[in-house]
């Protein structure tokens, strides 16, 4: 006769990232709570560390004799978090005995005594609630906010400003409320140690690894709560969190540190994801002015600053206000080409023209940027008065310049545009990377009954003074046109063209 499997009852997730001592510790705390919780089992995820975790953590288990429980997986790649609990989460559900919940916890936490076990009771008592989260405490045992409200806007708003009467007003909004000595329900609980029941993962499908760290669990939770799920806070579940430690990140106790770009990237796509871009757009404008009144208040009453090194430029360029592209797509389809931001690309052509922000050809490229930039602002009720201040600048530069630059040029990087006066592009051209155009050129449609038609100009092609380049012609790269040039036909890459009209020399 067969032995019967054992029914699966819980499965702990630890995902570890060059953290072997404390996923080591942590596996220290477990080992009692799996003895009395049967049917529970372990499993150490190391995302691709590259250093030593996976030979100590694996010694560890060895010495100790956790086999029976423990179990290693070490990852090709550094996929983030998600992707790294996902690696232990899917094939167990995907078995024919999988467990009854999950739970994620963080390496850089210590489980006090029946903690795992007073969260699988509160899940059995309550068979609507779908996820549930402990306490999270200091090793003194002081508490850490450990359950959220969902950001929103006006909790940007008060956590960029952080003024008591605001916050005060706020207080509905506040993402971090205050700790409760009780259960309670909630909107998100922290990553660090978190139940999940089997039946929410069917529902929602597993953590969306487009996020690489941050935000995960919160989008997890929305997710869960639109399903129809509730989220809870279990104080009697205690577990100890060092804060930071296994990301280096939100470690309070040391000086902080800049903010990684996946911290932002994690924060648009949740936002553009869930509520859209022009609620995104709202976000963050509205934690821009309330940490700008912020950063105004500390200056005038000479508080220390312990906010991250350059947050608030970092937060600029890589707002939806300012960037191109957003993260959301590139991370869709990786092979989508990274386009560089507003702000970025300003820098280049600012360098580009000796760092001298006077000059006319700067400005006018300046402004085409600036055109291209708004029109990816939506709605378009939104757009309209950048649109009105894209038209006072494009006819500033035209009639006092002399430079006609449509916002509709496919314009290359760092395109040099020297001199000024009597520079005209068609709308419709491409002008390649780091071309450079001189006074008096046109670059247009050929015939009048062709209107559309225009030429295209590859990488660093040199435009002389005076050059006319007219029609729908290729321009290869590394070409030289001399001045006063009538340039009608194509040229190949690597020529120079001369005369009226133009010849290859």
């Amino acid at each position: 006769m067969e032995s019967q499997q054992p029914n699966s009852l819980l499965l702990v997730v630890i995902v570890n990232y060059r953290t072997a001592d404390l996923t080591v510790d942590c596996l220290k705390s477990l080992e009692a709570e799996v003895q009395n919780l049967p049917g529970t089992e372990v499993v150490v995820v190391d995302n691709a560390s590259g250093d030593n975790s996976v030979e100590q953590i694996q010694k560890a288990i060895d010495e100790q004799n956790w086999q029976p429980w423990v179990k290693l997986i070490a990852s090709e790649r550094n996929g983030g978090y998600a992707y790294g609990n996902n690696l232990a989460i899917r094939p167990a559900l995907e078995s024919t005995n999988p467990p009854q919940y999950v739970l994620l916890l963080n390496p850089d936490t210590i489980v006090r005594s029946e903690a795992i076990a007073t969260l699988v009771q509160f899940m059995e008592k309550h068979s609507d609630i779908g996820i549930a989260g402990s306490r999270l405490e200091d090793p003194d045992g002081k508490p850490q906010r450990s359950a959220f409200r969902f950001h929103s806007i006006l909790s940007e708003f008060e956590g960029g400003m952080r003024l008591g009467m605001v916050s005060q007003l706020l207080s509905k909004w506040k993402v971090a409320p205050e700790v409760s000595d009780v259960d309670c329900r909630t909107d998100w609980v922290a990553g660090a140690s978190m139940i999940i029941r089997l039946e929410v993962f069917k529902d929602v499908g597993l953590l969306d690894e487009e996020y690489f760290m941050y935000y995960e669990e919160v989008d997890f939770c929305l997710q869960a709560k639109r399903k129809g799920w509730s989220c809870w806070y279990v104080p009697e579940s205690r577990v100890v969190h060092f804060v930071g430690q296994s990301s280096g990140v939100t470690n309070t106790k040391i000086t902080p540190k800049r903010r990684p770009l996946y911290w932002f990237e994690s924060r648009e796509r949740y936002f553009i994801k869930n509520y859209g871009k022009f609620y995104t757009f709202l976000a963050d404008l509205m934690w821009m002015i309330g940490f700008i009144v912020w950063k105004g208040r500390n200056s005038i009453e000479k508080k220390p600053n312990n906010d991250p090194p350059y947050l608030l430029t970092d937060f600029w360029q890589n707002s939806i206000l300012v960037k191109k592209n957003s993260m959301t797509t590139q991370l869709q389809n990786p092979e989508t080409k990274t386009e560089l931001s507003l702000w970025s690309q300003l820098k280049e052509d600012w360098i580009a023209h000796e760092k001298d922000w006077t000059r006319p050809g700067f400005r006018a490229v300046a402004v085409c940027r600036f055109g291209v930039w708004r029109m990816k602002i939506q709605p378009k009720l939104l757009r309209a008065p950048f649109s009105i201040l894209y038209r006072a600048m494009y006819r500033h530069v035209r009639n006092v310049y002399g430079i006609e630059i449509p916002y509709s040029v496919n314009l290359g990087r760092r395109v040099i545009v020297e001199h000024q006066g009597c520079i005209v592009i068609h709308g419709n051209c491409t002008i390649g990377d780091d071309c450079v155009i001189r006074q008096g050129v046109t670059i247009g449609n050929r015939y009048l009954d062709k209107p559309l038609e225009a030429p295209q100009l590859g990488a660093r092609v040199n435009v002389g003074a005076g050059a006319k380049i007219l029609g729908k012609l290729v321009i290869g790269d590394d070409v030289s046109i001399g001045a006063n040039s009538v340039v009608l036909t194509d040229i190949p890459a690597g020529k120079t063209a001369v005369g009226i009209p133009a010849k290859i020399l």
